[in-house]
């Protein structure tokens, strides 16, 4: 654990070269917040990597995480897999340097 803001972590990470195969993504529950971390993560997350979450079940519902994670997922042509709470994303393609 990195005791900084996730923004602040993921961008040191990037800038270090520090990337990884598994990322939870916690961010805050409104969409605004919940875009920027998911697209932070990814940019540190290597191909064949996971990324996964919290709250995509919340009040908020498509207006929060739950939209964000969709929206993105779609760009990127990946699938979301919800667990419970929790939300998993299909691996990273391989050969993606988005």
């Amino acid at each position: 654990p990195l005791p900084f803001s996730t923004a602040s972590t993921l961008g040191a990470l990037c800038r270090w070269g520090v990337y990884a195969d598994l990322i939870e993504v916690d961010a805050g529950h409104d969409f605004h917040s919940a875009w920027a971390d998911i697209n932070l993560a990814w940019a540190v997350l290597r191909p064949g990597g996971v990324m996964f979450g919290h709250d995509y079940f919340t009040a908020a519902d498509d207006r929060g995480v739950r939209r964000a994670v969709t929206l993105f997922a779609r760009v990127k042509g990946l699938t979301v897999r919800p667990h419970g709470q929790h939300w998993i994303l299909s691996p990273k393609p391989r050969g993606d340097g988005r």
